[in-house]
């Protein structure tokens, strides 16, 4: 709910697994923009600042920079997801104990590029559950790269209220947080932070530095003191240094970085879990060190290659977390081809897991066949041989069909899969057989809209929008987004818009149907954060009409004069050309035009009108008529 500059948000998850349904309050919020303070604030659930301690779920008082109010190179990122999958599977993305994104992967490697995480940082955990129902599980780190900031910029964010545990029991005390971070001159960012709690406080400080070519890098200490169980005190430290850096190469550092703690150093939420007795991963693994690093090289018409691999090691258990994605993606002509390897271990499985894939796509037209070969480390191998492509007018339906085989029994396996992204909302709906059974897979996500000019349906929305006003230019297409089409309200919702950017918000000119013209086909919004902002286009409904017009005298209304149409809630006007013929739109069927070509009466007539049912193949109405 929007009003005026404040934006009240609910984020609620309801999944039906197996019969059972679970229903998760992930956060409710009610926020506003500062703009003079280029900051947000926010009431209720959010998420500490994730750039110097490690992020948590509270409920409680925020006042935080807004980057999207800066320039573009200072704006942050998501992480980008990598891995396998041995046959049609679900994918699914937790961090901070909630799940934050959930879709289903063909066999091969897949990417997940569009994220929209709940909190800057805080490790990722990717399950990937296959048809016959086994899991790979694998955790990414997530931080963001060098800290730095402009020289004179301050960043900050000051954070009071409850912590939140989440999905399982702990205690939630009440805390404060504050970070910050400055650009210094000669490329140097200095930041630091602290927290405070009954029973932990913690400090920290570091220093950034760009190099220019050799790249940014940042090195930071936290001291931390805890009260864990038993009234037992803790002490430690922990320190980090990340680096950064994109060469001319097409070589690029996303990010390197390697962070160790001592066997005293806790994080907020690792102390309060462990202080809980809590059933969760920070009180069984308490980190002693982690390293990252991710790489990608452009290989230009070779294609590129990439390397992710972090290690995480414990001090209370003798395994380490490891993973590790390489690949290589490159074309031949218009022959698309990868190969991926990922490698995956956790201290809780003796084995590791080992997955090499293939993939190979062929263009037919709209429509591509495609190859997939996956193989594990006891060299069971999976093949999948289908086509896939899209339909419609807007290419907004994707569809699938696959045929596969696998060795050591695993036998016959297949699937079909759409996709169809409407004006309404979008679709998914999938089936899917192996030795094992069969599996049908179906979705449905869209948003809804109450505004002051009716209830709009839409695709899944955004956390910035626009609602199109085009009043009569229903099933007109817009441009910004495939699949959406104005409404029989003249309404259409463009879901997702980037905060204090401009956009230009398009329909198509070609989709009107022949009783609607528009002044201008696009309009220009910018919105702020969480903002719906109206684009209204002004709208021309009913027939066009070429109209011969001559005077009283049986001469021409002469060239230039200007035709007005009368008793109309709005003033259309259009110009007379060659020979008395206007063109002019939005005409009733019956109607008055004023036409003026001089100030003396005698240089204006008035023309009584009612048009014929005869239009030619363009809609246009043919139409002759005396200007008196």
């Amino acid at each position: 709910m929007n009003l005026g500059a404040w934006r009240l948000r609910n984020y609620s998850t309801w999944t039906r697994n197996d019969g059972n349904n679970t229903w998760d309050n992930i956060g409710t919020s009610l926020s506003r923009a500062i703009v003079p303070l280029k900051s947000q604030l926010t009431l209720g659930d959010t998420s500490t600042a994730g750039d110097i301690f490690d992020s948590v779920q509270m409920r409680g008082v925020q006042l935080t920079s807004d980057e999207e109010m800066l320039p573009d190179s200072q704006r942050g990122f998501a992480p980008v997801i990598r891995g396998i999958a041995k046959s049609n599977a679900e994918v699914t993305v937790e961090q901070n104990n909630y799940v934050i994104y959930r879709t289903f992967v063909q066999p091969g490697a897949f990417e997940i590029n569009d994220l929209y995480p709940t909190s800057n940082s805080g490790d990722l955990t990717v399950t990937i559950k296959e048809s016959d129902g086994s899991e790979q599980k694998f955790v990414q780190p997530f931080s963001s790269v060098a800290l730095l900031q402009r020289e004179g910029h301050l960043k900050y964010s000051l954070s009071a209220g409850e912590y939140r545990a989440g999905n399982y029991n702990s205690a939630e005390p009440k805390f404060g947080q504050l970070d910050a971070m400055y650009g210094l001159p000669y490329g140097f960012t200095v930041y630091g932070g602290a927290i405070f709690s009954d029973d932990y406080y913690s400090l920290a400080g570091g220093l950034g530095k760009n190099f220019g070519y050799i790249g940014a890098i940042s090195i930071d200490v936290t001291q931390a003191k805890s009260k864990l169980a038993n009234e037992e005190n803790s002490e430690g430290q922990s320190y980090r240094f990340l680096y950064s850096k994109s060469f001319n190469s097409g070589t690029d550092f996303r990010l390197l970085g390697y962070k160790y703690s001592t066997s005293g150093y806790y994080t907020f939420q690792e102390a309060t879990d462990v202080r809980s007795d809590a059933d969760s991963s920070y009180s069984q693994y308490h980190k002693r060190s982690q390293i990252q690093g991710n790489v990608t090289q452009q290989l230009g018409a070779w294609g590129s290659v990439y390397f992710n691999v972090t290690q995480q090691d414990y001090w209370n258990d003798e395994g380490k977390q490891r993973s590790l994605n390489a690949g290589y993606n490159g074309r031949i002509g218009r022959v698309n081809y990868s190969v991926a390897y990922t490698w995956t271990k956790s201290p809780e499985w003796d084995e590791s897991d080992r997955l090499l894939s293939f993939s190979m796509s062929i263009p037919l037209g709209r429509v591509w066949s495609n190859y997939h070969l996956t193989t594990d480390q006891h060299g069971r191998t999976n093949q999948q041989l289908g086509v896939s492509g899209t339909a419609l007018e807007d290419h907004n339906l994707n569809y699938s069909v696959q045929e596969g085989y696998g060795s050591n029994g695993v036998g016959n396996s297949g699937s079909v899969n759409l996709d169809y992204q409407g004006g309404v909302g979008s679709a998914s709906l999938g089936y899917n057989y192996n030795r094992d059974g069969q599996q049908v897979n179906y979705g449905l996500r869209g948003g809804v809209i109450a505004h002051s000019e009716g209830i709009t349906l839409s695709q899944p929305l955004g956390e910035s929008m626009a609602i199109i006003s085009a009043p009569g230019a229903r099933g007109a297409h817009v441009i910004n987004n495939g699949g959406v089409e104005v409404d029989w309200m003249g309404n259409a919702v463009v879901p997702y818009l980037t905060p204090y950017r401009e956009t230009e918000v398009s329909l198509r000119s070609d989709s009107l149907n022949n009783q609607v013209d528009l002044d201008t086909a696009s309009v220009n919004v910018v919105p702020t954060r969480g903002a719906i902002v109206r684009a209204r286009f002004d709208t021309r409904v009913g027939y066009r009409v070429l109209m011969n017009l001559t005077q009283a005298n049986g001469k021409a209304v002469p060239f230039g004069a200007t035709a007005t149409l009368l008793d109309t809630t709005k003033e259309f006007s259009s110009i007379v050309g060659e020979d008395g013929q206007l063109y002019i739109s939005g005409m009733p069927e019956k109607g008055a035009l004023q036409v003026n070509w001089g100030k003396d009466q005698a240089q204006q007539c008035r023309v009584a009108f009612t048009l014929p049912e005869q239009q030619d193949n363009t809609g246009v109405v043919m139409a002759n008529a005396v200007c008196r």
